[in-house]
């Protein structure tokens, strides 16, 4: 079940919505383990995700989009815990 993109405008959404939609069409059912990739793109319900890491969806860099969505949110979580975030 795809989760439900929340916050932002409803064309974001839309447009997130519609990237997501067009990647799982397309998905490159030749990847190792592709259940896996499949469920986190479903799961995520974060528009600027698709929005953000469109080009390297739609041509098939997956996995590397997670994993810059990973690692941007983790350096964004730390930034926060240790108060090094816009320069504070």
């Amino acid at each position: 079940m795809t989760a439900k993109l929340k916050g932002y405008s409803a064309a974001q959404r839309n447009l997130a919505h519609a990237i997501r939609q067009k990647v799982i069409k397309n998905y490159p059912w030749q990847e190792a383990k592709p259940d896996r990739l499949l469920s986190e793109l479903e799961c995520i319900t974060s528009p600027m995700f698709f929005i953000k890491y469109q080009k390297q969806l739609i041509s098939g860099n997956i996995k590397q989009a997670l994993t810059d969505y990973g690692n941007n949110n983790y350096a964004r979580r730390v930034g926060y815990a240790t108060g090094k975030r816009n320069g504070f």
